[in-house]
This record gives C-alpha cells, sequence and structure tokens, in this order.
C-alpha cells in the first residue's frame, strides 16, 4: 500500500480558503474584539490616573485644611491665653481697689468709732460729774 502524497489544486484551494478566512475573522472579529479590550484597557488607566490625582488633590486639600485647623486652634489658644491674663490682671485690679476702698471704709468707721466713743466717754464724764454735783448738793443741802 502507497499513500499519494503529491498536493494537488485541492491543497492550494484549502490554502486560499484558509487565508481568506484568516484575514475576514481578523478584520470582522478579532480587531474589533481588540479595539474594545484596548479601550476598556486605555479608559480603565485613564480612569486610575484620574482617580489617584483626585485622590493626590483631595489628601492634599485635607493636609491643607488640616493645617489650617491646627493653626486656627492654636490662634485661638493664643487669644483664650490673651483674654485670660487680660481678665486675671482686670481681676487683680478690681480686687486691689475693692481692697483698698474696703480698708478706707474700715478706717473711716473706725476713726468714727473712736470719735463717738472720746464723746461718749467724755459725755459720761460730764453726765457723772453733773449728777455727782447733784446727789450731793441734795445729800448736803446746799450748792457745791
Amino acid at each position: 500500500m502507497q499513500i499519494n502524497l503529491m498536493p494537488d489544486l485541492s491543497l492550494l484551494a484549502v490554502v486560499v480558503i484558509f487565508i481568506a478566512e484568516y484575514f475576514v475573522v481578523t478584520r470582522f472579529f478579532l480587531r474589533p474584539i481588540n479595539n474594545v479590550l484596548e479601550a476598556r484597557d486605555s479608559e480603565a488607566r485613564t480612569a486610575q490616573e484620574i482617580y489617584e490625582q483626585s485622590l493626590g488633590r483631595f489628601n492634599e486639600a485635607t493636609n491643607q485644611i488640616e493645617r489650617q485647623l491646627h493653626d486656627t486652634r492654636r490662634d485661638a489658644s493664643q487669644l483664650r491665653e490673651k483674654f485670660r491674663a487680660e481678665a486675671g490682671a482686670q481681676r487683680a485690679s478690681l480686687v486691689e481697689r475693692t481692697t483698698n476702698e474696703a480698708k478706707k471704709l474700715v478706717t473711716e468707721a473706725d476713726d468714727r468709732l473712736k470719735r463717738d466713743v472720746d464723746e461718749a466717754r467724755k459725755k459720761l464724764v460730764r453726765d457723772a460729774e453733773s449728777l455727782a454735783r447733784f446727789a450731793a448738793e441734795r445729800i448736803l443741802g446746799r450748792s457745791v
């Protein structure tokens, strides 16, 4: 048994049909699918780049806001300390002024009380002398 391995024209027709089918499949099936896949890949890369840029801007804006918040808190703390110091100074001044006024009032009241005590003593002495003279005149029956 002998096999005939000589190509005939049908082989050429199969090769031509294969090449034609290759071009048809490539042009109308594989190329559009590859274009869609490349477009998706391009869109995914673009979306990833946009996401990374947006994330970078977001982080930058967040850091800026945090810095501003930190600066504002620091300024508020300094302002609070300034007002606290001013209030302390004003309070000390008010306490000192009130203390001085109270001391002045106490001194005036003390002086007035001493004067009143001295006057009361003098009056008591005069009244005692007057009563003693009156009692002596009554007892003795004559003026003393």
